[in-house]
């Protein structure tokens, strides 16, 4: 199985060596071509699930996977059964806040946020959680990295900008995540997302129920629970519906998933 890095790795040095060679050889048109497949290239596979369903939604392509169906807009996934439609739809979850770095009373206001959470749901939803090991010789750098990349957005941010108080979550939760890794406390990676399943007598009717759902879902989680969740489209969809079969081996093929 060839790793999602080793191929943007590959398209790295492919693409700059294409450069250098039309550079060496003076063909000023061959490295204009070169530097545009070469973004082309990574654009498509970093961020294909952003131009792909609009692509798909213009040629109007529904893809097959087995019995199950991706329409056009690659938003969801949907299943022909006997007397109409079942539609899924996909959101991932950011928490910011463990408890384990909350006291007493701010546990038991996290537990009681949860509940109501799920007693606001008037729908099924499937929280699904993947727990993995952290190496903390290569993860400190990188969260060092997050913080300082949240800290500089938060610099830029307005004084009343509403993404302060997300950007201020985060900020510290990077900060309690490097206090118990330099204390010594085995860390965890958690990858959450969460699954609606709606049903219409016509495709078109459960797709349209699985979005209000999911839409709904969105809304009660985010404000109860203080976490980011967005709605996954094209590949980050089609991973998380093929997590319900196999979840990733180990620890780096999940990072390598995300990546």
């Amino acid at each position: 199985m060839i790793a999602n890095r080793a191929v943007t790795f590959a398209a790295l040095g492919g693409g700059v060596l294409a450069l250098l060679f039309s550079f060496v050889s003076g063909q000023v048109i061959f490295a204009l071509l070169a530097s545009f497949f070469f973004a082309i290239s990574i654009l498509l596979w970093k961020y294909g699930y952003i131009f792909i369903p609009f692509l798909t939604s213009a040629a109007n392509i529904v893809e097959v996977r087995g019995g199950y169906t991706i329409p056009p807009t690659r938003d969801c996934i949907t299943k022909r059964v006997a007397g109409g439609y079942y539609a899924s739809k996909f959101l991932e979850v950011k928490f910011y806040e463990s408890m384990i770095d909350s006291e007493d009373a701010d546990k038991a206001n996290m537990i009681e946020a949860f509940e109501k959470s799920l007693a606001s749901l008037k729908n099924v939803l499937k929280i699904s959680l993947m727990v993995s090991a952290v190496d903390l010789t290569k993860h400190i750098d990188k969260i060092k990295a997050k913080r300082s990349a949240a800290e500089s957005k938060r610099r830029r941010l307005p004084p009343n900008s509403e993404e302060l108080v997300r950007i201020d979550r985060e900020i510290a939760m990077w900060n309690r995540l490097l206090e118990r890794l330099t204390h010594g406390d085995r860390s965890l990676e958690l990858t959450a997302f969460a699954q609606t399943t709606a049903f219409g007598v016509t495709r078109e009717e459960a797709i349209s129920k699985a979005r209000r759902q999911a839409k709904e879902a969105r809304t009660i989680i985010s404000s109860t629970l203080g976490a980011d969740v967005t709605e996954l489209l094209d590949t980050d969809m089609i991973k998380c519906f093929e997590w319900s079969y196999f979840i990733p081996a180990d620890s780096e093929q999940l990072r390598d998933e995300v990546f």
